[in-house]
């Protein structure tokens, strides 16, 4: 057995996912750190197997996938002096592509079950991690809101795709107790964080879940899920200031909202107006869209034609705080259909075959997933974040090598 056999790859392929998951947002390590270390031993691996290594048709469909991020991004580089910030997000993704590759050709020595495990006590350990660093920095330091090593958004969203990870993998499992857990303890760090992009995203995952699943689940069981979660979150309303206190915030933006005063929603009139700036930069040039300094000279314009308030104006590059309405804004129709395939397609390609496969965990796990990111990517450019982008694509990656490794789909070569 040598460093750089199937089965070293399998099993270096395994512990990395189970650090990326458990040092997520438990600990200041930025987790694309350790996802280079294994795309550089990952290249290694291919130049050593080139003879062995084949490509299929679906190979190559995620490879395009994996790299739409930047090519869609490349004409504003172009018109942007070279200006590395619009390819940065999309070659994180890129980066990924090695690792995919040594996951298909290692496929063989793969084992699902350790697999499994890599991932459920990664997810369950970075959860507890997640909510352990949330406790302390509300309850015990007393600060307003948790954002363990990172902005409290991005720490958000983050340890919520923890929680719908543990979700997923309760099917079939023999640790549904420690899942639960895992559950529990994503949902309080997800809370506490105060990310409502992130927080309105588990009810709805969640009820996917059981409406996906209800006939294995059972009337019984959905029921008292249904009512445990409200119950859970009336507790929280009533025992958590800070909760309580954003319901509050929440309800008193939209009342603003609904009568006409934007202004005075800070948060959600915020991002309604850049929204509007967006979708205004996307008529401009609606191709590939403007360049960051070409829509702050356009939102001034906005400013003066009385559209958008001056409150815009702070915001740096005109960021859109929507992963959709940014693309459009900076990338146009080419970003939007590049964003079709690398955040849009996975989640329905998984929701098709866990019709097909109700028994295929991975199909499940890949769903939930995706479904959860494509809600994050709503109120945030949540993948123009080097650590989330880079991630997310290598989520995916090994997501889909495991969901068709399941089936014996894999090519044995």
């Amino acid at each position: 057995m040598t460093l750089f056999d199937r089965s070293r790859a399998a099993h270096f392929n395994g512990i990395a996912l189970f650090l990326v998951l458990a040092l997520l947002v438990s600990t200041p390590v930025r987790v694309h750190v350790l996802i280079a270390l294994l795309a550089l031993y990952a290249m290694v691996y291919l130049v050593l197997a080139r003879e062995s290594v084949k490509l299929s048709a679906l190979d190559y469909c995620v490879l395009t996938m994996l790299s739409l991020y930047a090519i869609s991004h490349i004409p504003v580089f172009w018109l942007s002096d070279f200006s590395w910030r619009y390819l940065s997000p999309g070659l994180h993704m890129v980066a990924v592509i090695p690792i995919y590759l040594m996951l298909r050709h290692a496929s063989p020595a793969i084992s699902l079950t350790r697999y499994r495990d890599y991932m459920e006590w990664g997810s369950v350990i970075g959860a507890l991690g997640a909510a352990t660093i949330a406790i302390f920095q509300t309850q015990w330091q007393g600060n307003y809101k948790a954002d363990g090593f990172l902005f409290h958004i991005n720490f958000g969203y983050l340890s919520c795709s923890l929680l719908l990870i543990c979700a997923a993998l309760m099917q079939g499992s023999s640790r549904k107790f420690l899942l639960a857990l895992g559950v529990l303890a994503g949902l309080a760090a997800t809370l506490l964080s105060i990310s409502r992009g992130a927080i309105f995203v588990i009810p709805l995952v969640l009820a996917m879940l059981l409406v996906l699943n209800f006939s294995r689940i059972g009337a019984l069981r959905v029921t008292v899920v249904v009512i445990g979660f409200l119950a859970l979150a009336v507790i929280s309303y009533a025992t958590v200031p800070l909760v309580k206190d954003r319901m509050h915030f929440t309800v008193q933006e939209f009342t603003s909202i609904a009568k006409g005063n934007v202004e005075s929603a800070i948060s959600s009139g915020g991002r309604l107006q850049l929204w509007r700036a967006a979708t205004e930069a996307f008529k401009e040039r609606p191709s590939i869209g403007l360049t960051y300094d070409e829509r702050e000279v356009l939102n001034h314009e906005l400013v003066d034609e009385g559209v958008v308030t001056e409150w815009v104006l702070g915001v740096s590059r005109g960021h859109a705080h929507s992963q959709y309405f940014e693309t459009l804004a900076t990338g146009g129709l080419i970003g939007a259909l590049a964003l079709v395939f690398y955040l849009i397609l996975p989640a329905f390609y998984y929701a098709f075959m866990h019709v097909r496969q109700r028994d295929n965990t991975f199909a499940l796990v890949g769903l939930v997933f995706s479904a959860g990111f494509i809600l994050f990517c709503l109120t945030e450019v949540a993948l123009q974040h080097e650590m989330i982008g880079t991630y997310y694509a290598y989520m995916q990656a090994v997501i889909f090598v495991l969901f068709l490794n399941s089936k014996n789909v894999v090519s044995r070569d």
